[in-house]
């Protein structure tokens, strides 16, 4: 399986994990232009929409890129996830690709 890194700003790269299997990546940046709340509910929409399709495929596990920053976004993808998906699990993405608190792996559990 392939994935394909993909951000709002249009980058792809592919990436395997440590099992040989493809995880896909999702990079919530944005480009220049947007700000506070307006920026959280952009980049919110596209993860719901992200994490639907990734279900819909079968996949079993997605990588969100969201940044360190202040951890808004970062507590607002985890709120979702425990509220609207009880049964999938979520963890900070490996440290040394995405570094403290950059991105969140998530589980899909069926």
């Amino acid at each position: 399986m392939t994935i394909f890194h993909i951000s709002m700003k249009g980058n792809r790269t592919k990436r395997e994990n440590s099992a040989g299997m493809g995880t896909r990546e999702v990079d919530l940046h944005l480009s220049s232009g947007y700000s506070g709340r307006d920026a959280v509910e952009r980049q919110l929409a596209r993860f719901r929409g992200e994490l639907e399709s990734a279900v819909r495929r079968g996949d079993r596990e997605i990588i969100f890129i969201h940044g360190v920053g202040s951890g808004r976004l970062r507590e607002e993808i985890r709120k979702i996830l425990s509220h609207d998906y009880p049964s999938f699990i979520c963890q900070d993405a490996p440290f040394s690709r995405y570094g403290y608190g950059g991105a969140t792996l998530v589980t899909i559990k069926r």
